[in-house]
């Protein structure tokens, strides 16, 4: 599938407890006998996430949402990554990885990785996993197939895989385009990129496609090396981060400059004409990704700790905030084609499904799943005997009465407890947005009685959300006005204390430009395609100077004004002749960019 992570530097390690590897918790449905551990049933497709603060690993249904499965993984760094193959998981930690069986889930043993200074990239397909540790230039193969690290001699960029388990690498030094195939050992290298290009791999209906960020340009990989070339009508920087899946046939395109571009493949793919390239603004922000569902695709700011999710025409469907946890959390793909988040403790995941829905689980196996519940051997039971008389021995003519062996009684049951209301959420956190505000909690305590609701409440709102859910935006509220939000959990006992969290909503600066009316400024601008640019400026700080700066894909920097903001915030100014037919513009001010303009021809 797809990839799991992008590639970077591991963090500092946090302590955990130490852990014998049997002393595990096993969790599942047994097919041997009821003597030490029980077999069980493999795990459907999923994801694992490892909780270093408990030294787990747990198995997330993506399915339900529930927790399933866990095994203890004794000195797991955090940053780890887990992947799966059809019978093991595999924790890849600095410079290790420990294999566990996902049928016994007990640890099987840890061998070396090829270093310990670079997170892999992570590819969970037929004949695999595999892990690329591209800076190193080894390829792990793990598995029932394992193999030797492969050696690429050289950095490889993001790698992406096809459904045959084939594994295609971009050797970014010679400038190849190179497959791996499944059960082989060696990668061949049949297609040749453009000498001095740049640009990344994806996949589109199985077949592989390369999007040039030189010539702008989208390419099919074939073996006689790369055809169909499109034009992507939109300028991609080379830093540019490909997503190696697409959402309905658009290949995500991630710009570092706080863009989103998805270009539609089906004039490179399936041979008919594809709409245009969409080009979507992204909030100020350090984004890593994208990874698509299929139909979804998602981006993470890590300087704001939030999920974006957007649909295939470019329209945004949810701004989610990831549970705030020690680190940087982690955008993955798992191998049922769901996006996962993980906090970078492990402790909290979000569940991307493919349509778009976003679903916080906590990672810590307090309500493992009924069907893999853990299951409790029968109590033991005593009978009354007597001792016969050994064979040959004498039976006196008289004898007392048989002497009889002390009767085990079962020892009484503990009292049963009743139910209280729940405990006080954890650690409530308010993320303040233009109106919004973002909530999220970890789970209360249930004291005997399962979570039914949480209570959120507001100065001038309130709302109840389900038992299961950790997070909530509130929308509709005023922009500076400070608000203290409460979240109370209740069960059948009733409800349980509150816990708060304040936040005040703020309108984020925002640019916004238009084409104005056509004029003449000089000779080289003339009607009609010479007009200046009208521009916005919202949620500024009031009564401030900002340097205007306009950009375009052609020219670069050509211009530039200083304005000031009124008592709230906003500007509005006609300036910046422009004439560049065919490019794109946009104007910056105080770290904010604008949405980007094409310049048509009039």
């Amino acid at each position: 599938m797809g990839a799991m992570g992008i590639s970077a530097k591991w963090r500092g390690r946090v302590p955990v407890a130490l852990l014998t590897a049997g002393s595990l918790t096993v969790v599942g449905l047994a097919i041997g006998g009821a003597s030490g551990v029980p077999e069980l049933e493999f795990l459907q497709p999923g994801h694992w996430v490892m909780n270093t603060a408990l030294g787990k690993a747990f198995h997330i249904d993506g399915s339900t949402k529930q927790v399933n499965a866990e095994v203890a993984v004794p000195n797991a760094d955090q940053g780890s990554l887990v992947v799966q193959s059809d019978t093991s998981g595999h924790v890849v930690g600095r410079g290790k990885i420990t294999e566990f069986g996902k049928s016994t889930l007990r640890v099987k043993g840890t061998t070396a990785a090829p270093t310990d200074d670079e997170v892999p990239v992570a590819l969970e397909v037929t004949g695999g996993p595999y892990l690329v540790y591209r800076q190193a230039g080894k390829v792990v193969r793990l598995g029932d197939e394992k193999t030797p690290p492969i050696s690429t001699g050289e950095p490889v960029g993001n790698p992406v895989a096809t459904s045959d388990g084939t594994v295609w690498l971009h050797y970014t030094k010679s400038n190849l385009l190179c497959r791996l195939s499944a059960g082989t050992t060696a990668p061949s290298c049949p297609v040749p990129v453009t000498a001095g290009h740049t640009g990344g791999l994806s996949v589109v209906a199985d077949k592989p496609v390369f999007v040039d960020t030189t010539s702008d340009t989208m390419l099919l990989v074939a073996d006689t090396g790369l055809t169909k070339p499109k034009s992507l009508d939109t300028d991609v920087p080379d830093d540019a981060k490909i997503g190696p899946g697409n959402a309905d046939g658009l290949v995500p395109v991630l710009d570092p400059r706080g863009r989103l571009i998805l270009i539609d493949s089906a004039e490179v793919v399936f041979d008919r004409p594809g709409a245009e390239t969409k080009v979507e603004p992204l909030e100020p922000g350090d984004y890593t990704g994208p990874l698509s569902t299929g139909s979804t695709v998602a981006v993470l700011d890590q300087r704001s700790g939030t999920l974006h999710t957007y649909d295939s025409k470019g329209s945004k469907r949810h701004k989610t905030p990831v549970p705030p946890e020690r680190g940087s959390p982690r955008l993955t793909k798992g191998d049922d084609g769901r996006v996962y988040v993980d906090g970078a403790e492990g402790k909290h995941v979000l569940v991307v499904d493919p349509e778009g829905k976003v679903t916080p689980v906590q990672a810590n196996g307090t309500r493992l799943s009924a069907s893999r519940s853990l299951l409790t051997p029968p109590s033991e039971t005593t009978n009354q005997t007597t001792t016969p008389p050994a064979v040959g021995d004498q039976v006196p003519t008289q004898q007392g009465p048989a002497q009889q062996q002390p009767t085990r009684r079962p020892a009484p049951p503990p009292p049963v407890v009743p139910a209280s209301p729940p405990g006080a959420p954890g650690a409530p956190t308010a993320t303040a947005g233009n109106g919004t505000v973002s909530l999220a909690w970890g789970a209360a305590p249930d004291n005997g009685a399962p979570v039914t609701a949480y209570h959120l409440s507001w100065n001038g709102g309130g709302i109840t959300v389900g038992g299961d859910v950790r997070a909530y935006t509130v929308p509709g509220l005023a922009n500076g006005t400070a608000y203290t939000f409460t979240v109370v959990a209740q069960n059948s006992a009733g409800r349980g204390p509150g816990a708060t969290a304040s936040a005040t909503p703020f309108r984020a600066p925002s640019i916004t430009i238009s084409r104005g009316e056509p004029e003449n400024y000089n000779e080289n601008c003339q009607k009609p395609d010479c007009a200046r640019l009208f521009i916005e400026l919202h949620g500024f700080e009031p009564n401030t100077d900002y340097r205007l700066t306009a950009y375009s894909s052609g020219w670069g920097e050509f211009n530039g004004y200083t304005t000031h903001t009124d008592a709230q915030g906003y500007n509005s100014t006609l300036r910046f002749h422009f004439h560049g037919v065919g490019q794109e513009v946009w104007v910056e001010a105080g770290g904010v960019r604008s949405n980007v303009l094409y310049w048509r021809d009039m």
